[in-house]
């Protein structure tokens, strides 16, 4: 059983609100979606579009790039320069190619490699600490991809995690009947047992889009 986290006559009134950031991203959006390119849900756009306004972050860090199109939203909303990483080397040329179009070069920075091992490779060559970080990538390593964030935070550094209720799944495992997201599923538990229980920060679980976490960093 697959499902909206929340009631579609719902979403579909507060996503009747929607405004992209740009005319180029909406089209960007449009060409992502025509293609069934995961990227963030319109209602979370409009949610984080506040979050950032609010936190109004100089340097994001993004774990997950897919085609670009978040990394962009973040800059054209925020001004802030963006470091993100992309496993998938297709999607990150793919990326590129979107942010050279929509001029975002001089703003965005994508590292390849696994979440962990980007993350390493930017605390090695002597990264400054981020103000934000993005969490959009493999369901199943979150909590190893905030791990490794860690020494790139700093205090009072907001984190943020997509798709953290899946479909409805971490809630309950009615919502995964025949077992095929189990991993997935376990893994995203105690993730979020993880942000919500460690007193180094202070975490919300929003129900919107498809599940978005927003922790503060108190304690390094």
């Amino acid at each position: 059983m697959e499902r909206n986290i929340t009631n579609d006559i719902v979403t579909e009134y507060i996503n009747g609100f929607y405004q992209p950031a740009s005319p180029e991203l909406g089209t960007l959006r449009l060409e992502a979606e025509a293609e069934k390119v995961p990227i963030i849900l319109k209602e979370t756009e409009s949610f984080l579009r506040v979050m950032l306004s609010i936190a109004a972050p100089r340097r994001i860090l993004e774990i997950g790039c897919a085609v670009g199109y978040s990394a962009m939203f973040f800059s054209a909303v925020t001004g802030a320069q963006v470091v993100t990483i992309e496993k998938d080397h297709e999607m990150a040329a793919k990326a590129s190619a979107n942010i050279k179009r929509l001029g975002y070069e001089d703003k965005i920075r994508i590292v390849e490699g696994d979440g962990e091992e980007g993350v390493n490779a930017l605390f090695e060559q002597g990264e400054e600490p981020f103000d934000m970080v993005f969490i959009d990538a493999a369901k199943s390593h979150y909590k190893r991809f905030l791990e490794a964030s860690w020494k790139l935070c700093r205090q009072g550094t907001v984190v943020i995690s997509d798709n953290v209720l899946f479909k409805a799944r971490i809630a309950s495992d009615i919502y995964d009947p025949t077992g095929k997201h189990k991993t997935n599923i376990k893994k995203m538990r105690e993730y979020v047992d993880f942000i919500t229980s460690d007193p180094r920060m202070e975490t919300s679980i929003i129900a919107c889009g498809d599940g978005v976490s927003v922790s503060k960093i108190k304690n390094i």
